[in-house]
């Protein structure tokens, strides 16, 4: 009988993210037959937690962080090295940016301390760090990085056409895999639990007649919801309907400028920032309409959940967005960092009942369609099987 291969699977942070979402989809869902999963990441948080629940092992790397801190990276750098030494793995899974560069150059020390070369370095690409919205230098910065760890990694997963595009123009074409994200059919609370829900955590009045909009992101930068709140500012000052509410989910770094711009356009009544929600797709069918403002993304979970979920959605023209909503059939698609626009398309959908239904309607047979679970799983249980055959 086979020994099962030992897969680490690698992220900067154990935060609620989607990234962290599909390490935890691959370490509860591989063949235990045939691998033993490992996730490392920085931190102690929710992915943690859904790990530990499953029974799936981890190893925290405590000063690993999205940010550079430079004491705290190199520090981090050689726990990694060692946790690669003492786990001795057949494959390191690589996810984000700053793991896929780190984590590279760390393997591969730990495989010229220990003269192992059986190893094979994985990087799954959830967004390329240079599509940020930064200035010119950072982002030509990480291009560099991104194209000196490429040359470290046995292989490259993109999980969106935009991504896969862009990797085509500085890793070879073989050593790439196009394997996009897939789910499971969420579970669903009721729509009156779950809008009672958003009425105790929001501690706003909403009753059977609010229209809810809901988000689910990080609080950061990349998710652009200083731009949704502008939006849902005009959208307020200037509908018939004054029963509005929005409940972003999420927790992140951004909290303290998000508040003080909702304080700043007296919306405090009608957005309510009510934090990180384990299992928040449970509560989606709450929503009348579901808004993704990201300045960038893979292939964002959230949105798939709220497609699923049957909602109406309302994204940007980001990354691999466009991979899952062709415009005005299963879903609307606004320019990114454009408020006014993302506005239009709020107050559309607010007075039309009929598109909100077919859109919504499209959308859930969009995710049951083309973005199951068992196909990201079966294809990325060949791909390591491939990598590994060699010895």
């Amino acid at each position: 009988m086979n020994t099962p291969k030992k897969v680490l699977l690698c992220i900067t942070k154990s935060a609620g993210g989607g990234a962290q979402k599909y390490v935890y989809d691959l370490a509860a869902h591989l063949p235990t037959d045939q691998f033993e999963t490992v996730i490392v990441a920085g931190g102690s948080g929710p992915l943690f937690v859904m790990a530990q629940e499953r029974g799936i092992r981890t190893i925290s790397v405590p000063g690993l962080e999205r940010d550079m801190y430079p004491v705290k990276d190199l520090r981090a750098f050689f726990q990694l090295i060692h946790i690669f030494i003492q786990e001795k793995p057949d494959i390191i899974h690589l996810n984000s940016s700053k793991m896929g560069a780190m984590g590279a150059v760390a393997a591969l020390t730990a495989k010229l301390l220990t003269f192992n070369f059986k190893t094979r370095i994985i990087f799954t690409v959830h967004g390329w760090g240079f599509r940020e919205d930064r200035n010119i230098l950072q982002r030509m910065a990480i291009f560099a990085t991104s194209w000196i760890s490429a040359r470290f990694h046995h292989h490259t997963v993109v999980i969106n056409s935009a991504d896969h595009a862009d990797a085509r123009t500085f890793i070879p074409y073989k050593k790439i895999t196009f394997l996009p994200l897939g789910i499971s059919s969420p579970s669903f609370a009721s729509r009156a639990d779950s809008r009672a829900f958003f009425k105790n955590t929001s501690g706003q009045n909403i009753d059977k007649n609010t229209f809810i909009i809901g988000a689910t992101a990080e609080l950061v930068k990349n998710k652009g919801l200083s731009y949704l709140v502008d939006a849902l500012g005009r959208v307020v000052s200037q509908s018939k309907q004054p029963d509005i509410h929005c409940v972003i989910m999420g927790e992140g770094q951004e909290r303290s400028r998000l508040s003080e711009r909702i304080k700043a356009l007296n919306l405090g009544s009608h957005i309510s920032l009510i934090g990180f929600v384990p299992n928040c797709h449970h509560y989606l069918p709450g929503l009348d309409l579901f808004v993704l403002s990201s300045v960038k993304e893979g292939l964002p979970y959230a949105l798939m959940e709220a497609m699923a979920a049957g909602l109406p959605v309302i994204a940007s023209h980001v990354g691999g967005i466009p991979d899952m909503i062709t415009h005005n059939i299963n879903g609307l698609l606004t320019p990114a960092k454009n408020s006014d626009a993302l506005a239009d398309h709020i107050a559309h959908l607010l007075t039309s009942h009929d598109h909100r239904q077919q859109l919504g309607a499209k959308a859930e047979q969009t995710i049951t369609t083309h973005f199951p679970l068992n196909r990201m799983i079966t294809k990325t249980t060949d791909l390591y099987h491939e990598l590994t055959q060699a010895y």
